[in-house]
C-alpha cells in the first residue's frame, strides 16, 4: 500500500508544476474533454475544454449522449452514479432532470450540453472528436449534431469514432480501424483517404502500417489513453514516452491523448 501511495504521489508531482504548451507542429486532441489527468478538472467540462485550450492542444474528444426530451450533452457513462447522487440512467431524465444533478465532488457541475460546449470551444480549437455513446442514435440526432457543429464552425473540422454512413459527405472525417483498411479500400479507393483516417493504439501501431499509410495518403491518429485500461504510474508514463518517440521518428503528428501522456510534446 505504501509503494502504492508513493507512486500516486510521484505521479502527481510531477505535474504539480506549470507543464508548458505543446510543440505547434503537433495536433493533440485531448481525451474526455480535454485535461483531466489526477482528476484536475471532471471529464467532458468546460474547465478540462480551458485547460486543453491553455497547453496548446488543437482539439478535444468528447463523449456525446441525449437526454430524454432530446438535448444532446456530454456525458461518458450510461448512468451517473459515478459522478452525481443518482443510479439513473442518461437516457432517462429529462435535460431539466439532468441540469439538477448533485455532483458528488466539490468542484463538479453538472453535464453540459453540446452546444454551449462547442459555443466556448468556438474560435479556440481547430477540431472536435466525436464518441458518439447512444447505441442506435435517430436521424433527428444527427440532424441535432450535425446543426450544431456546423453552426460553430466544426463539422467540417470534426473526427467520428464511427457512424461513418451518418456523417459521410459532411466534412467529417470517420475513423478506420486496422482491420477495415481493406474493406475500405476495395469500396471507396482513393478516396478512402479524404473520407476516412486510420485510429489504432499506439501499441497497434508498426513500421509496416505506417508506411502503408504514408503509400495512400492515409492520415494516421495513434490513441494514447492507456489510463482507462490500467493505473497510471511512472512505469507506463515512461513505456508510453517511448512508443511516442518512436512515433515522432515516423512523421505522425496526430494524437488523441490523455494529458498524463503529453510530456513528449511540450516546447
Amino acid at each position: 500500500m505504501a509503494i502504492f501511495a508513493l507512486s500516486i504521489a510521484v505521479v502527481a508531482g510531477a505535474f504539480a508544476k506549470d507543464p508548458g504548451k505543446v510543440n505547434s507542429r503537433y495536433y493533440l486532441i485531448g481525451h474526455r474533454g480535454g485535461v483531466t489527468e489526477n482528476e484536475i478538472h471532471p471529464e467532458n467540462s468546460l474547465a478540462a475544454l480551458d485547460e486543453a485550450i491553455e497547453r496548446g492542444y488543437k482539439g478535444v474528444e468528447i463523449d456525446v449522449r441525449e437526454s430524454k426530451d432530446g438535448v444532446l450533452f456530454l456525458y461518458h457513462y450510461a448512468t451517473l452514479e459515478r459522478d452525481y447522487d443518482s443510479k439513473d440512467r442518461c437516457a432517462d431524465l429529462t435535460w431539466e432532470e439532468i441540469q439538477r444533478l448533485r455532483p458528488l465532488r466539490a468542484d463538479g457541475k453538472a453535464p453540459v450540453s453540446l452546444e454551449e460546449y462547442c459555443k466556448h470551444a468556438q474560435g479556440k480549437i481547430q477540431e472536435i472528436m466525436l464518441d458518439i455513446k447512444i447505441p442506435e442514435p435517430s436521424d433527428e440526432f444527427f440532424e441535432k449534431l450535425k446543426r450544431i457543429l456546423g453552426e460553430t464552425g466544426f463539422l467540417e473540422h470534426s473526427y467520428s469514432i464511427g457512424y461513418g454512413e451518418q456523417l459521410r459527405g459532411t466534412g467529417c472525417k470517420i475513423t478506420m480501424l486496422l482491420r477495415e483498411r481493406e474493406e475500405f479500400f476495395q469500396k471507396y479507393g482513393d478516396k478512402t483517404k479524404d473520407l476516412y483516417f486510420l485510429f489504432a493504439g499506439i501499441d497497434e501501431l508498426n513500421s509496416r502500417i505506417l508506411r502503408w499509410c504514408k503509400e495512400q495518403g492515409i492520415q494516421v491518429m495513434a490513441c494514447v489513453n492507456r489510463p482507462w485500461r490500467e493505473p497510471v504510474t511512472p512505469q507506463n508514463i515512461e513505456e508510453a514516452e517511448r512508443d511516442l518517440e518512436w512515433l515522432k521518428s515516423w512523421g505522425v503528428i496526430y494524437y488523441q491523448i490523455d494529458s498524463d501522456y503529453d510530456r513528449p510534446f511540450r516546447e
